[in-house]
């Protein structure tokens, strides 16, 4: 899937009713991905991504993480109204597999090194809400109990706040030049490195442990401590992804869904 560079031409960083004429006519073709709230819109002025979500603030608070960010690291928010919200599309290539480890660590040095975005993400509220919006039929007494151990217990605490990006995959990297640069930040916000690195542990990348050496240099954390860190936010993360694949599968009824959701009630019942 390819992307483009940034263009400032025809830029709009402010709120607008009606779309600009650069973006009203065009073809428009989806994206592939697990959220599936992305367009491609493509016409002779150029190319961009359309965003949609359920709430206006919703993409608000995207349009502000695009507008923080450099571009070396995230695709420029270009237009947002209270329908769209229109980002650059980026040149180069979706990454198939995780880029090398260091190239990953020394993108995540730079992304945790920005300033705070002002809002901290925390994930009681989160696994609450998708277990009361699944299906009933898969409301397990072994989902309630997950979800009320965490209740009982409280987030690890931080080892160090940070900006994070929170869906970071393979899809979501595109290779540009000897770089790489990180699309969807839909569910971005402050919070805790391990937490971010966590999040990377779930695909099980035989890259991952060196990831960690790397990144532990770069940021100047303790290896060992930020190891320990990842193995306690490991139940947390494995129920957030097992709780959003239900959560997801009862908005789309798509059997992948229900899939990637066993898939990740197995790997929690080995933490």
């Amino acid at each position: 899937m390819p992307y483009s560079k940034r263009s400032d031409a025809g830029v709009h960083h402010h709120n607008h009713t009606s779309l600009p004429a650069a973006f009203a006519a065009g073809s428009v073709s989806a994206i592939r991905g697990l959220s599936g709230n992305s367009v491609l819109v493509e016409n002779t002025c150029g190319k961009w991504v359309r965003r949609e979500a359920a709430k206006y603030a919703e993409l608000r608070r995207q349009y502000r993480v695009l507008q923080r960010l450099p571009r070396s690291l995230a695709p420029a928010p270009v237009f947002l109204n209270r329908h769209w919200l229109y980002v650059e599309w980026v040149e180069g290539q979706v990454a198939e597999s995780w880029p090398p480890a260091d190239v990953l660590a020394r993108t995540l040095s730079q992304l945790h090194h920005q300033p705070l975005f002002g809002w901290r993400i925390v994930l009681l509220p989160l696994l609450q809400h998708y277990w009361q919006n699944a299906s009933p039929s898969r409301r397990t007494a072994r989902w309630l109990a997950q979800l009320k151990k965490c209740q009982h217990h409280r987030e690890p605490a931080p080892i160090r706040l940070a900006p994070l990006h929170m869906d970071i995959h393979p899809g979501n990297i595109v290779h540009c030049g000897d770089r790489i640069r990180l699309i969807d930040w839909e569910y971005a916000g402050d919070g805790d490195v391990g937490l971010e690195l966590t999040t990377l542990a779930i695909d099980e990348s035989p890259q991952f442990s060196a990831c960690v050496a790397f990144y532990a240099r770069h940021m100047h954390l303790n290896e060992v401590t930020l190891r320990q860190q990842i193995r306690r936010w490991l139940p947390w993360v494995n129920l957030l992804m097992a709780s959003w694949y239900e959560y997801r599968w009862q908005e789309t009824q798509s059997s992948e869904f229900i899939q990637l959701a066993d898939q990740a009630w197995c790997r929690l019942k080995n933490t």
